[in-house]
Parts: structure tokens; sequence; C-alpha cells
């Protein structure tokens, strides 16, 4: 069971249906098919074989979803990586992933060279300088366009290597198999209430698994799947409109920055039926903002992990506060430890999901640690209520406990936010002799000449926080450190001085 007859079987019974589009261009389904065999033969006379893994460090364009189908095509494992990470994150992850091959674009002067230590992978390049071949030769190592058969891979072997940091900042690599892919992608479309000829934006990377994910249901589906190459809102809103775009599926960050940019206002955005979103929070003022503007049919949130693709999904126009929904389509999910309504415990996660993975790359330590007797520990906090709904509290490795007292910073947090002389607000532990951690808050303020001291009157007023939970350190700061995907890096808290 090949991934790849994902694309083969649409591309058959939809051969003129446009499949991947920009601003620029468009290509059917027969075009991509076409595209991805032959750039697989070329590839293939590189020695990429199955099981090869292959690095894709390209940002969202045409070519990136050809290579990838090519590659998937083989048999051999792809590895897509976000090429705007960090020079030493690169480095990490290629010395840990061990590439056959990579196929890259252009650093902007960095240079692949140097990052891979003593391996030596073929360097095929698309539109880079130090590449050992340009990807646009590759047609003319195949004389004629060959009658292409595609690897015949079992379900369980390896498709694709996953990396996530999350908010550690160590990079571990996921391997999902054929089955996980194809089964996240069937979810994603069930859970979403996707229809066929679907017109979809594409603005994560595949390299994140939102964006692949999407991608590939997208591809099921014989969706239009229109491809933004970065994140500015201002082109998604024109695409949008362009292509009459009628499901969204981002992060509450991404969503905020659209409905708070002055040049997409002038984007009527009608055509949006369906909206999802996943990878953090999104608040009740964000929320009615999303419904005031698009007026969604459908509208979801999306809790899961790279390791298993779904654990839970919510209905937001149920209107459940706080909820994360329930069990997704394949999923089983429980609380650590207690099966009373409202007891806070660890999320575990079956792993006879077909979701789920089976381990990390190269990390048996972590994966003796995350999977535990058939269920996979998210490290995450939360509770099932009465109804069978789901709602996550915090993380496990984000708990202060300041003079033996547990205290969860989202709790901190979801009081100061509503302070309305604050803008943002983000919860550390901070080192401190007397009480083993101190609270601190790290504020964005909303108004200039905000005052400690009335945040912690405001603190001392709240009944949702108790007394030893209120903070005892505030630094006023321009900005609170996110991941791509908004979520808090409180590990760069820490660093953080008064700017302010």
């Amino acid at each position: 069971m090949n991934l790849y007859r994902v694309l083969w079987e649409t591309a058959r019974s939809n051969p003129h249906m446009p499949a991947i589009a920009t601003q620029e261009e468009s290509y059917t389904y027969g075009e991509l098919v076409t595209w991805a065999e032959r750039l697989a033969t070329g590839f293939w006379r590189l020695g990429v074989k199955p099981g090869t893994r292959v690095v894709l460090l390209l940002r969202n364009r045409p070519t990136t979803f050809a290579v990838f189908w090519a590659v998937i095509a083989l048999g051999a494992v792809v590895v897509p990586i976000n090429p705007d990470q960090s020079r030493e994150t690169l480095r990490r992850t290629l010395h840990d992933v061990e590439p056959q091959a990579i196929i890259y674009e252009s650093l902007e002067g960095r240079g692949i060279a140097g990052l891979t230590g003593s391996a030596r992978p073929v360097l095929i390049g698309v539109g880079a300088d130090d590449a050992d071949i340009e990807i646009r030769e590759l047609p003319h190592l195949v004389k004629a366009p060959p009658e292409f058969r595609p690897h015949e891979a079992d379900a369980d072997d390896v498709a694709l290597i996953l990396y996530t940091t999350g908010t550690t900042g160590q990079p571990k690599g996921v391997p999902r198999t054929h089955l996980n892919t194809l089964s996240a992608a069937q979810a994603h479309v069930a859970q979403n209430h996707y229809e066929p000829q679907e017109r979809i934006l594409g603005v994560m990377p595949l390299s994140h698994t939102m964006g692949l994910h999407l991608y590939i249901a997208a591809t099921l589906l014989g969706a239009m799947y229109v491809v933004v190459r970065d994140v500015d809102p201002d082109h998604a809103a024109e695409l949008i409109d362009r292509h009459r775009i009628s499901a969204l599926y981002q992060t509450p960050f991404w969503y905020y920055a659209l409905l708070h940019s002055e040049r997409a206002e002038k984007y009527e955005m009608r055509s949006i039926r369906k909206i999802g979103y996943a990878g953090a929070v999104m608040h009740e003022n964000l929320i009615e903002a999303c419904i005031d503007r698009f007026h969604p049919q459908v509208f979801k949130n999306h809790y899961g992990s790279t390791e298993v693709y779904t654990h839970t999904v919510g209905d937001v126009l149920a209107r459940i506060p706080g909820s994360v929904g329930r069990a997704g389509v394949h999923s089983i999910v429980t609380i650590d430890g207690t099966d009373m309504p409202g007891t806070i415990g660890e999320v575990l996660v079956s792993l006879t999901s077909p979701e789920a993975f089976r381990g990390y790359w190269n990390r048996p330590d972590l994966t003796r640690r995350q999977l535990d007797s058939g269920w996979y520990r998210t490290r995450d906090l939360g509770y099932q209520d009465a109804e069978g709904n789901f709602y996550i509290v915090g993380r496990i490795d984000d708990m202060i406990i300041s003079g033996g007292e547990h205290i969860l910073p989202q709790v901190v947090e979801s009081v100061l936010a509503n302070h309305p002389k604050v803008l943002e607000v983000a919860v550390a532990g901070e080192p401190d002799n007397r009480w083993g951690q101190m609270v601190v808050a790290y504020v964005v303020p909303r108004v200039a000449g905000l005052r400690v001291f009335e945040l912690d009157a405001y603190c001392k007023q709240q009944s949702a926080l108790s007394l030893w939970a209120r903070p005892r350190k505030y630094v006023f700061v321009r900005q609170i450190p996110k991941s791509a995907t908004g979520k808090i890096l409180r590990r760069e808290l820490t660093n953080l001085e008064g700017s302010l």
C-alpha cells in the first residue's frame, strides 16, 4: 500500500481537475502525476531507492509537491524540514536523520556545506548554487517517458519522518508509515466535513503535521490546493478571493494576523464555509471574531500531535467554552489514573489508532518515556466532563512548584489576559532560594503607563487565582516568544529582559 496511490487514483479519476495553484501558475492532477513520475525516474538514476531517506528543504511551491510524490512513489522516506529554522537546529537534524539525498532551495547564502557531517548525500538543488545537480536538469536523465511503476510498499513501511521540537527546542524525528499518513488524512476529511472539489488554502509547510495532512486530505478529495508560499495574511486574503477558497485550516496565530490586517480588510472572503484550527488555544474573543468575519457552516478545533495526528475534535459552534471536544474517529483518549469527571491528570491516547506512530527515530530513551503499555503519554494535563468532552489545562513540563504548591502557568495567564491594559501575557517559573520557584509574568501592555501594583491588585481580587499563584515578579516586554504555530516558548521567557 503505497501512499502514492492517493495521487494516482485521483489523477486517474479527475486528470483535468486543478490540483495545485499559486498566484502565478496552476497544475492539474494529470500534470502533477506526469511531473512526479518523471522526477521519480530521475531520482532513481541518482540512487534514490526504497528506504532511502530524502530530506526536502523546500518552501511551499508547486515543485515541492511534485518532489514529495516522486520520493513517495519510489518507496523512499520523505524527510521534510523547514528551511527557515536555525542553522544549528538544521545541522542537528541532518546529523540525526543521515539522509542519502537532500533536495533544497537556496538557503539565503548560508549554503548546505558543513551541515551534513561526515555523510555525503546527493545534493539536488532548486535554484541553489552549490548543488551536485539542479532539479531542472533531471528530465534530461530520462530519454523517454517511462512506463512508471511505483514501489509496492507495505502499509507499515515508513513513508516519512517529521521532525518536531514542540516547546522543548530539541528536534525529534517522528516516523510516519504509509498507513499512518493515509489514516490521518482520512480522519481529517471526515472530522472537518470536507467534500469533493473543495478549494483549500495551504499555508503551513509539508514539514509541519498540519500542512502535510491537510495536503494529503485535499488530494484524497480531488480538491484544489492553493499554495501560499509565506504566512503573509495580505497575500492569503487575495488568494482566498481570487480562487474562492472554501476551507481554511490554520493556527489561531494566523487567524489573528489575518483578521487584524488592514490590507486584508478590503477582501470579502465570502467563499469560506469551513474553518478549523490547531496548534494552540484560540481564545473566545478570536473565536467570535472568526464567526463574525466568515460565518462558517463548520468550525472545528483539532487537538492532536505529530505522534498521533488526532486526539480530539471539537465543534466550536456547539459553544462549549474551553473544550477541545471528544475523541477523534480513530482515537481512544483517557485521563491517566482516573475515570472521575473533572479530575485533572495526564492525557493519554491509545496507540491502537492507525494514526499513531510506533516510536521516535534514534531515540529509544524518549520512546520508552512517551509510550507506556499501549498508550502515548502526551504530557498534557487535562480532564473530561460527564458528557465526554475533554479540556486541556496545561503541560506537565510547564508546571511551577512554588513553596510546595503546584501552579499551572495557563491559570495565571487566563486571569491576567482579562486585564483591560494587558495585550499579551506569558507566565513561567524562575529559580528562587526561598520558594524553589517564583511565579513570573511577562506582560505586553496594551497601553503605556501600566504599573506592577495595578496588576498585583487585580490578581488579589480574582477568585480564580489562589494567593500562592500570584506573580511575585512582572517583566514588561514588547513581545512574547512563540513558535511558528503560536505556542508560547516558555524556555525563552527567562532570557527576556524588561524592554519597556
